[in-house]
């Protein structure tokens, strides 16, 4: 395959992330503008451990403009498929990033109701076929919860493939 349509694959996964009452950014991921890249979002797996009755407000992912603050994750801590490909351009953001604004949701998954529960892993496949689900240069995409419960201990990992046009 030529280097000019080099295709990687890549995930990032963290554990742990704790809801807050008014909602949470969990995480965003960004494709900057002028990458020259093309994401292809691949699917999400989630799962959650609740230490508390929690409420009924599912993880969402939406489309999303403008993330920032947070934290801005290195690029060692996404795993890359092939160590012989270059690190993901992908811009990957955690602990509350901000927003500027969102688009539509494409997912919904569904949040423990119950204290002392743990839930299966949720995987989310992105719509594949035709049309698959991309994330061009100056594009992004949020995991959140609107409304949420300290003590719903979320794990979410998110992958992605990356074309050269």
């Amino acid at each position: 395959m030529p280097a000019s349509h080099r295709t990687g694959l890549y995930i990032f996964s963290v554990q742990r992330e704790d809801s807050i009452a008014v909602g949470k950014n969990f995480v965003t991921i960004e494709n900057p503008a002028g990458s020259g890249k093309i994401l292809s979002l691949g699917g999400l797996f989630v799962s959650f451990f609740a230490t508390v009755a929690g409420p009924s407000y599912p993880l969402r992912g939406l489309r999303c403009a403008g993330p920032s603050g947070g934290t801005l994750r290195a690029a060692s801590a996404v795993c890359k498929f092939d160590t012989a490909l270059p690190d993901s351009v992908a811009l990957i953001r955690t602990d509350n990033p901000s927003v500027a604004s969102t688009d539509g949701a494409f997912f919904n998954s569904p949040a423990p109701t119950v204290k002392d529960t743990i839930g299966g892993v949720h995987e989310i496949d992105a719509p594949s076929g035709f049309n698959p689900f991309l994330i061009r240069p100056g594009e992004a995409v949020l995991v959140r919860q609107d409304i949420g419960a300290v003590g719903v201990l979320w794990n979410i990992s998110i992958l992605w493939k990356e074309v050269s046009p």
